[in-house]
């Protein structure tokens, strides 16, 4: 539950019962939310490998720096209609889950920087990501070539 407010109320935030309220300044928006302990499922083993493989590839400054210039494209574009990223980390998870649908065999698990180079996934760039179709099309894409 999101809830938009024309008022903000200035420098609050916190927990209360089980609602938790934060301003998020990249969103420009306050929200309140339910507080949520998810649930141990099959379906989250993927993040967990995620959040592990991102770890475990040293990404390069220059890649996270084209996740969050791919954000503030992909935010000029759709922000009217609701929709808006706000962290580098939810494009490398969009692409990486993307990825994983297009290329069954993939298994974040074992998946190292030599197997994405030596495979040629789409997923070494964010412009390579784009064209493949992992990631929605933005004006400027074609410029976010750094590797990971």
């Amino acid at each position: 539950m999101k809830a938009k407010v024309k008022l903000a109320l200035p420098g609050f935030a916190g927990q209360m019962d089980d609602m938790i309220i934060y301003y998020n300044p990249k969103l420009n928006k306050l929200i309140a939310r339910r507080k949520v302990t998810p649930k141990k499922v099959p379906a989250n083993n993927d993040f967990i490998a995620l959040g592990k493989l991102q770890k475990s590839l040293n990404l390069s400054e220059g890649y996270i720096e084209n996740c969050r210039r791919y954000i503030d494209l992909y935010n000029q574009k759709n922000r009217r209609y609701g929709k808006a990223m706000s962290s580098w980390n939810n494009v490398f998870i969009k692409v990486m889950m993307k990825m994983k649908l297009a290329y069954p065999e993939v298994n974040f698990d074992t998946l190292t920087r030599k197997d994405i180079i030596s495979h040629d996934y789409p997923c070494r760039t964010i412009a390579k990501a784009v064209e493949a179709n992992l990631l929605e099309k933005v004006k400027g894409y074609e410029n976010l070539n750094k590797e990971m």
